[in-house]
């Protein structure tokens, strides 16, 4: 079964990226959510479906449901991973691309490749010249970083740590300005805490959290690794009510911590 760039051997579970030739032999978990959404593609399907027991295994918690939907666009890779779509409150559908989409995925390949045949003096000076723009935006952003957590970490606010189902511990830390008159800033990160508990796992292993001085802007800083690499999530949240309310179960729902 073809799925973008990727070759899904079902009866393996055996999943092949054929741009990159990696394999990968999919743990139940994923094999079964890959194989229940390719059985009812382009139809939304529940979580309790896609984790349903069958005859040899039990059923699969909803975090585990959520982090196989993860791992598995994550090796379609950013190209493809739109095919696995998150139906809000209700479940995932499996998208199998059309004719005329792969007709455009072909002509964007060969696009690419007609770009390759820029005279090598060009493709040299370009290459050169982002290179040292990433060099220029990582020194600058790992300074940035560090003057930021040097400055929240002189004086945290309170600090807890969180140990997941699956044994991974995130810490989360929130920052004030004063040490009085942060009740709702404590009751913020009691709301958070509980949201990530519920996770089996998840890429993130630091949570930073501030509020402005007029308390109408919440700051949520996450940083983690996926897939091997370090990064880095900000989310700025505003409410001018007097009555605050910057997470609800539905921005919860939306954002998704676990993945």
């Amino acid at each position: 079964m073809q799925l973008g760039d990727c070759l899904f051997d079902v009866q393996k579970g055996l999943l092949t990226h054929q741009v990159t030739q990696e394999q990968w032999q999919l743990p139940r978990a994923e094999w079964q959510v890959l194989r229940i959404l390719l059985e009812h593609h382009d139809q939304v399907v529940p979580k309790q479906v896609l984790g349903a027991a069958d005859a040899e295994h039990p059923p699969l918690s909803d975090s585990s449901v959520t982090r196989a939907i993860f791992m598995l666009r994550s090796f379609l890779g950013p190209v493809d991973e739109h095919l696995i779509e998150t139906v809000k409150g209700k479940g995932y559908r499996l998208k199998l691309a059309s004719p005329s989409a792969k007709k455009r995925g072909l002509s964007a390949r060969y696009n690419w490749l007609k770009w390759q045949r820029i005279d090598v003096s060009t493709w040299m000076k370009m290459l050169i010249a982002l290179v040292v723009t990433l060099i220029m935006v990582l020194v600058m952003g790992q300074w940035l970083s560090t003057v930021n957590l040097e400055t929240q970490t002189t004086a945290p606010f309170a600090q807890q740590t969180l140990t997941l189902e699956s044994g991974q511990q995130v810490t989360l830390s929130s920052f004030a300005t004063s040490k009085t008159n942060n009740t709702l800033l404590i009751g913020l990160a009691e709301r958070l805490a509980d949201d990530i508990k519920h996770c089996e796992s998840t890429p993130w292993r630091k949570v930073f959290l501030s509020l402005s001085h007029d308390k109408q802007v919440f700051n949520i800083t996450l940083r983690g690794e996926k897939l091997g690499q370090s990064v880095v999530r900000n989310l700025k949240l505003t409410d001018f009510r007097q009555s605050k309310a910057f997470l609800t179960d539905a921005w919860l729902a939306e954002v998704s911590l676990c993945e």
